[in-house]
């Protein structure tokens, strides 16, 4: 999934990704996530995912608060 995709994820969903995204940039051991080494490009792009995603979801946030 790349940045530019984040729009067509619901709240939902996206909640779920970034906390998985966060689970997985804090080294947080699961029993279905396979055991990888992450590099430090692919840290830095799940940083930066992260925030893509809190930015969206309080954009969608402030949006349905002035409906």
């Amino acid at each position: 999934m790349r940045i530019d995709e984040l729009h067509k994820f619901n709240n939902g969903t996206l909640n779920d990704v970034r906390n998985a995204l966060d689970d997985r940039l804090k080294g947080t051991r699961m029993q279905y996530f396979p055991t990888t080494i992450w590099r430090k490009g692919d840290k830095d792009r799940v940083a930066a995912m992260i925030q893509a995603i809190d930015k969206m979801l309080n954009t969608r946030r402030i949006m349905r608060s002035l409906e």
